[in-house]
């Protein structure tokens, strides 16, 4: 081979050594090209998560809000004497109070009469509709749930909860719909600019859709169909030079269907990028390659021809042939010769120059780039915590509205009855008086009970490990669980924002064990170290899986979102559990959030 390149021309050697470096160039433009596009695709597909996760928790919570929202109407103190009173006027007030403070929803009541009332000039579903839904159904059997249903070819989010009479029989259903449609999708998302769409495979409801290509709706209808487990793997769409980065998250089966969220956004960076670094790439190529083909035909020319002419004619003369003269062109080739040489040196560096100069503007646009997309990044987790801090701060106004309003109400009522009771002689009615009394009791514990739940008044006056300490006891004391909570090393404050989600992390393990552990025994340890608070909650329950549960999030949710709170406090969550041999959580959480990821509007909030 070496033998081969030596009998090459030196025009030709040249040649092959400049467009080497075309090549060369060629694949490093590729590869940046490649890291680019990576990087932005990363971080878009980042965006497009969080967001998914965001929108799920929204979904869940809202399901269980309505639902809540229905049980409310449905155990009104007054309700049963309106309705065996047959009080319309009162009872769509009742409905109507509902609908003033929640104007997306529409509230029917129906009756195992048959009669149906509601609020609203004009119910979005008529009365037969209504009748015929399965909820509604599942509702007179007892049944208080929410969920996503398909009606005339839209879809819903329908609660429904029944008013059971004291001989246990259901007599009236309430029914909350909220109609899921493009306008109200639209609020959910926000400031992300791209497409939501809420499907169940056959109803397409989605919010900018107008313009999506039938490409990405047949990639989407082929992902809902084959949708398997949790979030699916983020893809690309190319349609027509453009492409769209799709995401999509199953909700899970209904009784009417199995519902999914499809996010969309139209990835305008990413080609923009990938087609900056081509154009680039290929005009550096084209201007080095027609450079090669001049600088050689200007050589064979000027240079190497006269050249071979000299070589030539000193062959001649040494070869005895003295009968043609010499011209003299030997020192003339030779100066000319000098001067191409440096005509090439000073056009190679002239590119040299251009090339590194096109490479700064490159580094720089990528620079701005990939700054642009670490700022999104950044909005997309303030808006993540933004979400948990305000689903904080409604738990702590709803906490003190029932503290402030229903407890007080109901402590005044159980005084009146036994300021009643002392007053009447008639047994029948003092019995009647102390059951009033009883229940009304009961409720007040029920009020109070939910007011510690929502926001305990122990983790604002005495701090985190009493707050838990307390929660547990409380808890699970009463199914006769053994509850020990150690501390260690010498406490720290922590900003409300991670004092807040530490204890709704803990919450939701203490929850677990009592839902689902069977354990007997449950230790809680704190571990104040140098930099960062150490928890570890250890039962020695039936354990489970931690592989197949964190596969199989719609069984799990609750692990998911303790990640997520987690994450948001740039901690660690490990958890290490097998079948019979018990469960144990460790945290790792630093006692302040970075300083770019501080969250101050959320610790004013939560501090408020």
């Amino acid at each position: 081979m070496m033998t081969s390149w030596k009998r090459l021309s030196t025009p030709t050697k040249q040649a092959l050594i400049l467009v080497g470096m075309a090549v060369l160039l060629l694949i490093g433009v590729l590869g940046l090209t490649r890291v680019v596009t990576n990087r932005v695709r990363s971080c878009l597909d980042s965006e497009l998560y969080h967001q998914a996760i965001a929108l799920r928790t929204w979904f869940v919570n809202e399901s269980f809000y309505l639902r809540d929202e229905a049980r409310l109407l449905a155990e009104f103190e007054g309700f049963q004497d309106l309705l065996t009173q047959h009080d319309e006027a009162q009872l769509r007030r009742l409905m109507a109070l509902h609908q003033s403070t929640h104007e997306a929803d529409n509230v029917y009541l129906l009756t195992a009469t048959g009669k149906l009332y509601t609020a609203a000039a004009k119910p979005p579903l008529d009365a037969d509709t209504v009748w015929n839904l399965d909820l509604v159904q599942m509702g007179f059997n007892g049944q208080a749930l929410a969920e996503l249903t398909t009606v005339d070819n839209r879809i819903w989010l329908i609660a429904v909860a029944p008013h059971v009479q004291p001989t246990g029989e259901t007599d009236a259903v309430f029914v909350i719909v909220r109609q899921m449609d493009a306008s109200f999708l639209e609020t959910l998302v926000g400031g992300f600019n791209g497409m939501i769409i809420l499907t169940d495979g056959k109803v397409w409801v989605g919010s900018r859709t107008d313009h999506m290509p039938q490409a990405v709706f047949d990639s989407l209808t082929k992902a809902i169909n084959t949708q398997r487990g949790d979030l699916l793997q983020p893809y690309s769409v190319r349609f027509d030079g453009a492409t769209y980065e799709v995401l999509v998250a199953p909700l899970g089966a209904t009784h009417s269907g199995t519902y999914a969220l499809a996010l969309v956004k139209q990835a305008e960076v990413l080609d923009d990028a990938r087609r900056d670094a081509w154009l680039w790439g290929l005009g550096l190529a084209s201007a080095l390659g027609l450079f090669v083909v001049l600088l050689v035909w200007f050589h064979e020319k000027e240079v190497f021809a006269p050249l071979r002419n000299l070589s030539q004619t000193a062959q001649r003369l040494a070869n005895g042939e003295l009968d043609e003269p010499v011209e003299p062109t030997g020192v003339a080739d030779v100066q000319q010769l000098a001067e191409g040489l440096e005509t090439l040196r000073t056009q190679m560096q002239a590119l040299l120059t251009r090339e590194q100069a096109l490479s700064k503007r490159l580094e720089a646009r990528l620079e701005e780039q990939t700054q642009a997309l670490e700022q999104v990044c950044r909005a997309r987790e303030n808006l993540l915590a933004q979400l948990i801090s305000s689903q904080e701060e409604e738990r702590r106004r709803v906490s003190r509205e029932l503290h402030d309003e229903t407890s007080q109400e109901l402590a005044n009522l159980i005084v009146r009855l036994g300021a009643l009771a002392r007053m009447v002689d008639d047994e029948d009615i003092l019995e009647q008086l102390r059951g009033l009394r009883n229940r009304a009791a009961q409720t007040l514990e029920g009020v109070n009970r939910i007011v510690m739940d929502l926001r305990p008044g122990l983790l604002d006056e005495y701090g985190l490990v009493p707050a838990v300490q307390w929660y547990a006891d409380a808890r699970l004391s009463p199914q006769g669980i053994d509850v020990k909570v150690k501390a260690k090393g010498t406490p720290r404050d922590l900003t409300p924002y991670v004092q807040v989600s530490v204890y709704r992390v803990l919450q939701e393990a203490i929850n677990n064990i009592a839902r689902h552990a069977q354990a007997k025994h449950v230790t809680i340890r704190f571990d104040w170290r140098d930099n960062f608070l150490r928890i570890e909650v250890e039962d020695d329950g039936q354990g489970f899986d931690v592989e197949s549960a964190l596969a199989d999030a719609q069984e799990h949710f609750g692990l998911l979102g303790m990640k997520e709170r987690i994450a948001l406090l740039n901690g660690k969550m490990h958890i290490t559990s097998q079948p019979g041999q018990g469960t144990r959580l460790v945290f790792h959480i630093p006692y302040a959030l970075h300083p770019s990821e501080s969250h101050d509007g959320q610790n004013q909030s939560l501090a408020g």
